[in-house]
Order: structure tokens, then sequence, then C-alpha cells
């Protein structure tokens, strides 16, 4: 019976500072349109056991628009845009230009990181909020995400908010067969993104692709 009890005073004080997060982080994100930040990003597959590290520049306007600027000796640089109406994939090695319907799952994929980056307290009616143990008192607290609903290839997402300046500085979305994305953010910026920047506009001669 002792056992019982304190297992639900647990379950429950676990609810309440769930609860005390998201309206914190809600208070926390409301005032933030913009930013603009530098990115690490690393991406684990299980199945060869390696992993491919890039870094870059990402820039995110609300509800839903971002530009990624990824840079790499290996792959070579590549950039995604989305302008709320079209998802643009640029690859300046082999000087192409693909744009996709806003339905497609990468389109969708993308915009959740929007959401993760400038408003992660959209995500809490889709999952669950776990506070890790060392979000408690710190000035950068972790939690974790975990979908509600089956149907998802996501097993969890973890969350990284640097409090004090008010930006998501890591995140690392682990996925059930094993592989996982992490991205690191530093050097965030507040002030305005020109809604330019989230079309692509490179002058030169492309091969062009239209998907979806």
């Amino acid at each position: 019976m002792k056992h019982f009890i304190l297992c639900l005073f647990f379950l429950s004080a676990s609810s309440v500072f769930a609860d005390d997060l998201k309206k914190k982080h809600e208070e926390l994100f409301r005032g933030i349109d913009h930013v603009s930040l530098d990115f690490t990003q690393t991406v684990y597959k299980k199945l060869r056991n390696r992993s491919l590290d890039r870094n870059g520049t990402a820039h995110f306007s609300k509800p839903n628009m971002f530009r990624w600027n990824f840079t790499s000796a290996k792959l070579g640089n590549e950039e995604f845009y989305y302008n709320g109406k079209v998802l643009t994939h640029f690859r300046e090695a082999e000087k192409t230009v693909t744009n996709y319907n806003t339905n497609i799952g990468l389109a969708k994929e993308l915009n959740e990181v929007v959401n993760l980056v400038l408003q992660p307290q959209t995500l809490y009616k889709r999952y669950d909020v776990i506070p890790s143990e060392k979000a408690k008192g710190k000035t950068q607290p972790t939690i974790t995400l975990k979908p509600k609903a089956p149907g998802t290839d996501i097993r969890s997402i973890e969350v990284g908010i640097n409090e004090a300046k008010k930006f998501v500085s890591m995140i690392k979305i682990e996925y059930l067969d094993g592989n996982y994305t992490k991205f690191g953010f530093k050097n965030p910026k507040f002030t305005p993104n020109s809604l330019e920047i989230f079309s692509f506009s490179r002058k030169g001669k492309f091969k062009v692709r239209n998907h979806g």
C-alpha cells in the first residue's frame, strides 16, 4: 500500500511539474517570431554504425518558414528553403534545384523542426512531456517528448532549452529503428528575417526538378 501511494505521489508530482514546464515554455517563446542560429547536425545510422556530421546556419520565422544552409566537405553545400508554399532543395555540387509540394513527408518533417525551435509548446498536443531529472533547477533544462498516438516512426524527441537566452539549444530525434538525428544550436539572433530569404533566388544555370 505504501509503495502504491508513493507511486501515485510521484506520478502526480511529475504531472504537475510537466504542466508547469509547458506553461513556462509557452510564456517563454510567445514573443519570439524570428530566430537565426549556427548549428551542428549529426545523423546516426544504426545499421552501419556510422554517423555523418555537418554544420551551417539556419533561419526560422513564424508560422512555418525556414532556411537551412548546410556545409559539408564530404557532401558539399546544400540549402533548404520553405516560404510556406514551396519547399526547395538546392545542391551546389550538382547544380540541381528540386521543388517539392508542401504535402510531402519531407516538408512536414522539416516544418516540425520549426515548431521545435520557435514554439515547442505547440507539440504538447501530440506528445507526452517527460521532464528530465536534470531539468529541475537548471538554466538549460532538457525535456523528452514521446508520441501520444501510434503510427509514427519517432520513438522520442529530446529538447534542450536555454531559458536564459530563450532559445532551443539542442534537438535529438530518436527513431524506432535505432537511428537518430541530433542538432546543436548556438549564437541566436532574434532580429526579423526578410521574407525573401525563404525563397530560392540564386542566379545561374541549374537543373530544375518538380515533385508533388
